[in-house]
């Protein structure tokens, strides 16, 4: 029985050990297992890690991919190459290796098909870790000015408007003799969303901030007293140097025919000054009696400019160009997410855009065209009464413009109505409804002269982007004049005559764009002179050099308001101005099924496509 007994006792305890012994040996496979699921989630987030480090190492890298990769062929990707880069393999055993680890592994294939139109990226990572591969889909998108409400590189006005003869710098820059005032913000503004600046704000304590407050460092700097602003939004945080372009004029790249692969869709190029008014219902008219060519192609070894080969589809796109110089304008749809760049009249003769010796039809009463006597207080004519513009109808009857305002010596007067309104800058005159996707670029000024809404504000998306400005239209007229000896001097105004042209007291206007001045300013015209106006509300995004004045304390001009258009933090106009240099950040991200297998072949659908 003690035999017996003894037996049974240990035949149990070897179950039991035997048991142990199996569920430990199961553990450690489903630890193992369980690490590696966890690893190659971990590295295809390192996967994404190195693609947004090639990005803002250069903007360029959007550009780079490989066109069989399944993902990137599905889009309808192009490519220029591939780096050369491991990470873009698309079967084999070949994948790049994490940084510091000896087990884990990853591949990303690019979906760059919106990258030009909305500035955004695709990308799909796998990582690899074991015999476990998972993949994740992420939007990427730089970190650039349209992410806030309003963006500013100095936080003083440009010398060049302000007709100040002080130095350019930094509100935070010490030792700096003779330096420009800050423009601030009054107490009536209200900017709803982020704003940043790589200079330091100025406010008065009733400016309210509801987003966030970015600057050079943590302090608002107060109008007076010791507050600088209601902040809604949370405390000024202190952020890095984001540049702005000098230029814009690589932007009329996107017009050429002649190289595919980086543009692979050309916009349209107009030359001279050039009115768009947009009509609702996804279409525009455009004045442009100076264009010749509105896609084109460049010799790169002569730099000769010629029209693209396909002018019938150009004429299709941006407009005949019979219609283009005509009176009546050409009615096209608006540039389906694309861009409009519009240029000075070129020098060179090798540029299918000049006119030699020649003048476009019907163009006349111009300064171009006939010798004319500009006066100083902007009416030019060959004899009284016969008024001259730049071809598109300014400035207007009656309108008068000089370079120094009614708050100071009216007897001096700069500038000239050929100054403001030249008849051979890349200007452009917008206003009306619009509907669609597409930027407006400009080498010179681009003049708002009326409300730009949204047809439909969920779905229309609009860039304008000027070199020098971008600038709403507010002339001035002259109802008085000093008297003579010799009679009435009609070069100088008193200064209880000079008034508003065109707009009257509490008059408001809205402006629904993402707007960008790289070397200039957003600005109203004439902001010191008349009446106090309503409101200027902004739906979109500003950024610019300097800041750009729109009133005078509680005076003249228009107050701000100020909305940011969050649509812009996950998509931007198509072909919109981008920075020096930027980072890119995640907007969404999901896991989705695998699309390779561990051996590094493709994993299929239930159809037995690869995924």
């Amino acid at each position: 029985m003690a035999l017996a007994n003894v037996v049974i006792f240990g035949t149990v305890m070897l179950m039991l050990v035997a048991t142990m012994v199996a569920v430990s040996a199961s553990g450690a496979v489903k630890s193992a297992t369980d690490r590696n699921f966890q690893n190659a989630m971990a590295a295809a987030y390192a996967g994404l890690a190195d693609y947004q480090a090639k990005l803002s190492n250069d903007n360029g890298y959007a550009l780079y991919g490989n066109p069989a990769a399944q993902f990137s062929k599905a889009s309808g990707s192009t490519f220029t190459g591939d780096d050369k880069n491991v990470a873009f393999t698309t079967s084999g055993s070949r994948w790049a290796a994490v940084v510091g680890s000896t087990d884990q592994f990853f591949r990303y294939e690019v979906d760059n098909a919106d990258y030009s139109s909305k500035g955004v990226l695709r990308v799909r990572v796998t990582g690899k870790a074991g015999g476990s591969v998972r993949s994740l889909v992420a939007n990427l998108k730089g970190d650039g000015f349209i992410n806030y409400l309003y963006f500013t590189n100095y936080e003083s006005s440009n010398p060049a408007i302000s007709g100040s003869t002080c130095t350019t710098a930094y509100q935070w820059q010490s030792g700096v003799s003779n330096k420009c005032q800050a423009v601030q913000f009054a107490a009536s503004d209200v900017l709803n969303g982020p704003i940043r600046t790589n200079d330091v704000f100025t406010a008065a304590c009733a400016t309210t901030f509801n987003g966030s407050v970015e600057q050079h460092d943590t302090r608002v700097r107060p109008s007076s007293g010791t507050c600088g602003g209601q902040f809604n939004g949370g405390d000024p945080a202190a952020v890095p140097y984001l540049g702005l372009p000098a230029l814009n004029s690589n932007m009329s790249q996107e017009t050429r025919t002649d190289i595919p692969a980086t543009v692979p869709r050309p916009g349209c190029l107009y030359t001279g000054p050039t009115r768009v008014a947009f009509l609702g219902g996804g279409k525009m008219t455009v004045w442009s009696p100076w264009t010749k060519a509105t896609q084109i192609q460049v010799d790169d070894r002569t730099g000769k400019v010629e029209a693209g080969p396909d002018t019938a589809k150009a004429a299709a796109l941006c407009g005949s160009i019979d219609a283009l110089q005509s009176a009546s304008g050409a009615t096209i749809p608006t540039l389906p997410a694309n861009l409009m760049y519009v240029q000075d009249v070129p020098s060179s003769g090798n540029n299918v855009n000049k006119w030699p010796g020649a003048f476009p039809s019907g163009y006349t009463n111009t300064y171009c065209t006939t010798s004319v006597t500009v006066g100083s207080n902007g009416k030019a004519t060959t004899k009284p009464n016969q008024p001259f513009s730049n071809g598109l109808g300014y400035p207007a009857a009656d309108e008068w413009v000089n370079g120094r305002s009614a708050g100071r010596d009216a007897t001096t007067l700069t500038g000239s109505a050929s100054d403001t309104y030249s008849c051979t800058a890349g200007d452009v005159f917008i206003s009306g409804a619009f509907a669609g996707a597409m930027t407006i670029a400009s080498s010179g000024t681009i003049w708002v002269t009326g409300s730009v809404t949204y047809a439909d504000a969920t779905a229309d998306i609009l860039g304008l982007v000027g070199q020098n400005a971008v600038e709403v239209y507010n002339p001035t007229k002259c109802t008085s004049y000093p008297s003579t000896r010799s009679g009435t001097d009609h070069s100088r105004c008193n200064t209880s005559g000079i008034a508003l042209l065109d707009r009257s007291a509490g008059e408001s206007i809205t402006i629904s764009a993402a707007i960008a001045s790289n070397a200039g300013t957003f600005w109203n015209q004439n902001y010191d002179i008349g009446p106090k106006l309503g409101v200027l509300k902004v739906v979109g995004s500003i950024a610019q050099n300097w800041r750009g004045p729109v009133a005078t304390t509680g005076s003249t001009g228009f107050s701000k308001n100020y909305v940011y258009d969050k649509r812009l933090l996950t998509t931007a106009p198509p072909k919109f101005l981008q920075p020096v240099s930027t980072s890119y950040g995640v907007t969404t991200q999901v896991e989705v099924q695998s699309a390779y297998q561990v051996d590094g072949a493709c994993a299929k659908t239930s159809t037995g496509a690869c995924r």
